[in-house]
C-alpha cells in the first residue's frame, strides 16, 4: 500500500512540475542579423551555425550572460545582447504574451560625464598582439563601444581620441580636467610575450578616494565577462597623478594571450566589457 502512495505522489509532482513548464515557456526571440551560436556559454567556444532575426527558439537554460537554445534538434548557445525573452502563460484556450528585453542596471549615470582615454594612438601603438593588430586599434574600438553603452544610459561621454592619432598623457588628462568630468578612464591592453598564456584583467587607481570606484567597476568587469580577476592595485601612473578627478586605468585583457586576443577581437565581449563598467559606475554614483 505504502509503494502505491509513493508512486500517486511521485506522478502528482512529476504532472506538476511538467504543467509549470509547459504553461510558462521562455521563448527568445534574435534580435540582429548573423548572430553566432556557439557550443558553450562563452566567446571561448566554436561557433557551430548563426540565427536571424525575428527567428525564435525555445530556451532551454541560462547561465550567466548566455542562453541554451535548441533549433531543429540541436542545441547551442547565444549572448543576451543578441536576443530577448518572450514569456508565455497559457490559460485555457487563450495565451498572454509579455515581453522583455534583457538589460542591466545602469540607472545612476543619466547626465554623467565620463571621460573615455583609448589608450596610445598613431606612432605610439602600444602592445602588438599575436595577430600583429596594435593595442591602439584595440583600445579606440573598446572605448567607442563603452561609449555605445554608457550613452545608452544617459550618460555624456567624451573621448581624447576619436581616431588613430597620437595624443601627450598630459593632453588627455587636461582634457578630461577641463570638461570638468564626473569619471577619467584610461582604456589599455596588456602584453607579456614571454609569458603568453597569461590572461584577465587588472584595474588600477592611484588616490584613495578611487579605490572604491577600482572596486565597483572592476567587480562588474570581472561579473559580467568571467574572465581571470587580476584585482585592483595602487599605481602611480602618468594619467591618474595628474588628474583632479576620480580615475581610473583599465587593462583589460592580454593580446599577447592567443585566445585571450581573440575574445577581444569579439564585439560581444567588448560589450560585455562595457556592461561591466557601466554597472560599476552606476554603483559608484548611486
Amino acid at each position: 500500500m505504502k509503494w502505491k502512495l509513493f508512486i500517486l505522489i511521485t506522478l502528482c509532482f512529476t504532472v506538476m512540475f511538467s504543467l509549470v513548464f509547459i504553461l510558462y515557456a521562455k521563448t527568445g526571440q534574435i534580435d540582429g542579423m548573423n548572430v553566432n551560436v556557439r557550443s558553450g556559454p562563452g566567446v571561448e567556444f566554436d561557433v557551430i551555425t548563426q540565427v536571424h532575426t525575428p527567428e525564435n527558439y525555445e530556451i532551454l537554460e541560462e547561465t550567466g550572460n548566455w542562453a541554451k537554445i535548441e533549433m531543429d534538434e540541436v542545441e547551442g548557445w547565444i549572448h543576451q545582447d543578441y536576443y530577448s525573452i518572450e514569456e508565455s502563460s497559457k490559460k485555457g484556450n487563450n495565451i498572454n504574451h509579455s515581453s522583455k528585453t534583457i538589460k542591466h542596471s545602469v540607472e545612476n549615470l543619466y547626465r554623467k560625464k565620463i571621460v573615455i582615454d583609448p589608450g596610445h594612438g598613431d606612432r605610439d601603438t602600444g602592445a602588438i598582439g599575436v595577430s600583429g593588430q596594435h593595442e591602439s586599434d584595440y583600445t579606440l574600438k573598446t572605448a567607442k563601444i563603452l561609449q555605445e553603452v554608457l550613452e545608452e544610459a544617459g550618460a555624456e561621454v567624451l573621448l581624447t581620441r576619436e581616431t588613430d592619432r597620437y595624443v601627450p598623457l598630459t593632453s588627455r588628462t587636461t582634457f578630461a580636467n577641463l570638461m570638468k568630468a564626473d569619471v577619467f578612464l584610461s582604456i589599455h591592453y596588456n602584453s607579456t610575450p614571454e609569458l603568453p598564456t597569461a590572461n584577465g584583467i587588472d584595474t588600477y587607481y592611484m588616490a584613495r578616494r578611487d579605490k572604491q570606484l577600482a572596486q565597483f567597476v572592476h567587480q562588474e568587469i570581472i561579473h559580467e565577462t568571467l574572465v581571470t580577476d587580476r584585482g585592483i592595485e595602487e599605481r602611480d601612473l602618468h594619467v591618474l597623478r595628474t588628474n583632479h578627478l576620480p580615475s581610473l586605468l583599465l587593462e583589460l585583457g592580454f593580446i599577447s594571450n592567443e585566445k585571450e586576443e581573440k575574445n577581444i577581437q569579439s564585439r560581444a565581449h567588448l560589450r560585455a566589457i562595457s556592461r561591466g563598467i557601466a554597472r560599476g559606475l552606476s554603483l559608484y554614483f548611486q
